[in-house]
């Protein structure tokens, strides 16, 4: 891992932690054991390495290309949604084994992170409003691929049904900072997904 990495990885971890308000340029460098100098060789200020960390652990982390899931069915589609979640839950849950933060608590912390980022940026707002809207689309493709390889019926309306995919997916995923288990999470996003997929045929 290089030192930019380095640094991003430890300051998420921090404001897993303390929150954005609690974690200051000293608490990062006893973090990364490096000096003031050189956090600041690599980031302009504090909010340049908090902006570079939640591009990196928030945008980056949920994003994906919308070309390479066009030609996906329901079932795919369902299958890389899941498998997209799975990452998020393992690489959060590999930078909190490495903090002091309670394990249990991983997510209700990254959901709380998410928040506060959401009440104070206005470009990763329009960020992530951006990537729900290609995971809306992924699911109206998934539809129509679906539609016309005659798997489900084909007098739904794809706008309204890939809008109650999505909301059946995000609500599963906010579920999760009251149950703490990622694992589970998923297999219930799983059998939800195809359970809606099962009455559309």
């Amino acid at each position: 891992m290089d030192t930019k990495d380095l640094i991003l990885k430890k300051t998420f971890s921090l404001l897993l932690l303390k929150g954005f308000d609690a974690t200051s340029i000293t608490d990062i460098q006893h973090t990364t054991g490096l000096s003031r100098g050189l956090l600041y060789h690599y980031f302009k200020n504090k909010e340049d390495l908090f902006i570079q960390v939640t591009e990196k652990y928030f945008v980056q982390i949920f994003d994906f290309e919308l070309r390479k899931v066009k030609d996906l069915t329901l079932k795919e589609f369902t299958e890389f949604i899941c498998n997209r979640f799975d990452k998020i839950n393992k690489t959060i849950a590999d930078i909190v084994n490495e903090t002091e933060i309670v394990k249990e608590a991983s997510m209700l912390n990254y959901h709380f992170l998410f928040y506060q980022v959401m009440q104070r940026d206005t470009i990763f707002r329009n960020n992530y409003r951006i990537t729900t809207e290609k995971e809306r689309t992924g699911w109206e493709y998934a539809l129509t691929n679906s539609i016309s390889k005659k798997e489900i019926r084909d007098n739904i309306d794809v706008k309204i049904s890939a809008n109650e995919l999505f909301t059946i997916t995000d609500g599963i995923w906010f579920q999760i900072i009251f149950s703490y288990e990622g694992q589970n999470m998923i297999q219930n996003l799983e059998k939800s997904l195809s359970h809606y997929i099962e009455l559309l045929k």
